[in-house]
């Protein structure tokens, strides 16, 4: 799955698909120049995300993950205060901004954006390769990922969420590793759900 440009010169996702195969509704990504670079590069820094947040241009919360600790009130707070400061920002505009005594780093994938929110003196660069490699294994796990398959397989989304990052910080940098994990569980899943639904007797 691949992010979408921000100017209109490179092109402009339409339709809730956010990785595409050329078809109606959906949009290629174009190559960030950072995943050209191994993959070990995501581990050169000690990246530490706040929190994670996406939401639809509609201003629908789809995700949320917090890597501080706070009351539901201020989650609730500061979620409608950043959705309505995106939300409103042209498509020219830098990807970067500054919030109190954050840095917010966000990328817009067809119908929703995702937001990190960083300490200032984190990499900015870094942290848009981490939310593109975060939406290359959605992209991944369900093929051309759209808005309804977080909607209605949210828990898949959360599991691989998990999966890449821990406590804010990447702890898996391998697709396929991250993909075999979710599988794995899937399976045994299934597994389960089979020996459940066998007959007592």
């Amino acid at each position: 799955m691949q992010a979408v440009p921000q100017s209109k010169g490179r092109g402009q996702l339409h339709g809730r698909c956010i990785g595409g195969r050329g078809a109606a509704g959906e949009v290629a990504v174009p190559v960030s120049p950072l995943s050209l670079s191994p993959v070990s590069s995501f581990s050169a820094g000690t990246e530490m995300i706040r929190f994670l947040l996406l939401f639809s241009r509609q201003g629908k919360l789809r995700l949320q993950k917090w890597y501080i600790t706070l009351t539901e009130k201020e989650k609730r707070k500061i979620t409608r205060e950043l959705m309505q400061i995106i939300l409103s920002r042209s498509p020219k505009t830098s990807s970067f901004l500054d919030w109190k005594d954050l840095k917010l780093v966000y990328k817009r994938y067809a119908s929703l954006y995702f937001c990190c929110a960083i300490e200032d003196q984190d990499n900015e660069l870094l942290t848009l390769e981490i939310v593109h490699r975060l939406v290359e294994l959605l992209d991944k796990y369900f093929g051309n990922v759209c808005e309804l398959d977080i909607i209605f397989n949210f828990e898949k989304a959360y599991f691989i969420l998990d999966e890449f990052l821990m406590g804010g910080e990447i702890q898996e940098t391998s697709k396929e590793s991250v993909v075999r994990a979710i599988e794995d569980a899937d399976m045994l899943q299934e597994t389960m759900e089979e020996y459940m639904n066998k007959p007592t007797f």
